[in-house]
């Protein structure tokens, strides 16, 4: 499914206050749900079970066992609604796990990011009222093979206190200053079931909330590299972190003690966060976002597997690009690790994100 990059204002942000009136709308529970399958048979009364042909975990999930997912179609509402309720049952065998998503649209287009691992009979709630839906459901499995079936969406209507000025345009996106590092990978299948072609075009970050649908755009990324500057999708997560929306205000951040801009891995590696060691292992080199070769190699002429690049998180605002003829705050710049030459142990092996992340376990 195609969808474009999301761009949230704060001026149409409702003004802030919006009133629950808590009441509950009619719940979404779909015969034969409609969506993109990838490893995951929808059985006609709605349930979903992983494939026995489904294709091994992408390293952002372990590599281990088979993996799938289901990204449902749009599911649009009558009535607006700030919050879903979602519920739901599982069967869930030994070495087996599976997660539910959702994500809301005022137009079913521009998608906020999405609320993930969401536990039956939890709420998701969105900073503005949406009238679609969307849900995604991941499994997991080493042996036998995991379900989950009886989802239902609710979502509770809400009502704004008062409307905002609705044409005051949306904020500039943000834009940082991290460590990168090359993806490479050729011919394996990122976290949202995109097979890595040769000089490919997208990135990795460490949030699968803000992970695109397969050939989709719904979350872009601009990148700058000294005077070049590219614009390329999010397919895969990783390369430490699956959690760390690093890019979003401190009060929303997974690692709520760190500040907005500072990726968990950045903390490990220079200020001994977390004893120095991130989801998938002690870091060992930072680096908060990877490239694929074609922007690596052919847009920006980068030598070796590492490099410091400037972040735009394009659904959170307007390109600053928009915005050349006004001057624009610097990002903040993380340190420099020059003096930390990797020992040969430490260096990254060519393909430096995805296998860095299988050997960063320890």
């Amino acid at each position: 499914m195609h969808h474009v990059v999301y761009r949230p204002g704060r001026g149409v942000a409702i003004a802030a206050l919006l009133i629950a009136c808590i009441v509950a709308l009619p719940a979404y529970a779909a015969p034969r749900p409609a969506g993109i399958a990838d490893g995951v048979i929808v059985a006609p009364d709605g349930g979903f079970a992983l494939a026995p042909d489904a294709p091994p975990a992408p390293a952002a999930f372990g590599n281990a066992g088979r993996f799938g997912s289901f990204v449902s179609d749009a599911v649009m509402y009558q009535s607006v609604f700030d919050t879903l309720r979602v519920t739901y049952e599982t069967r869930l065998p030994r070495g087996s796990q599976a997660a539910l998503d959702v994500r809301a649209s005022a137009d079913g287009v521009h998608w906020t990011p999405w609320v993930v691992d969401l536990a039956s009979g939890a709420t998701a709630q969105f900073n503005r009222p949406a009238r679609y839906a969307q849900y995604r459901i991941r499994l997991l499995a080493t042996d036998e093979t995991p379900s989950l079936h009886s989802l239902r969406l609710t979502p509770i209507r809400s009502t704004p206190s008062f409307t905002a000025f609705e044409n005051e345009p949306p904020p500039v996106a943000p834009t940082f200053t991290v460590h990168a590092t090359r993806l490479g990978l050729v011919g394996r299948r990122t976290a949202n079931g995109h097979r890595i072609a040769q000089r490919d075009h997208f990135v990795a970050l460490p949030c699968v909330c803000v992970l695109s649908s397969r050939g989709g755009n719904e979350y872009m990324v601009r990148i700058t590299y000294k005077d070049r500057s590219v614009v390329a999708p999010v397919y895969d997560v990783g390369p430490w972190n699956t959690r760390d929306n690093y890019w979003d205000p401190q009060e929303q951040r997974y690692f709520s003690d760190l500040r907005q801009g500072w990726p968990q891995d950045h903390a490990a590696f220079f200020d001994g966060h977390n004893k120095g060691r991130a989801q998938h292992g002690r870091v060992r080199f930072p680096t908060a976002i990877d490239i694929a070769d074609g922007i690596w190699w052919d847009d920006f002429g980068i030598k070796g597997d590492r490099a410091v690049v400037d972040v735009t998180f394009l659904w959170m605002g307007r390109d600053p690009l928009e915005q050349s003829d006004q001057p624009q705050p610097s990002p903040e710049t993380p340190p420099a690790d020059a003096s930390i030459a990797p020992t040969p142990g430490d260096t990254p092996p060519a393909d430096a994100s995805g296998d860095a992340e299988q050997s960063a376990g320890e």
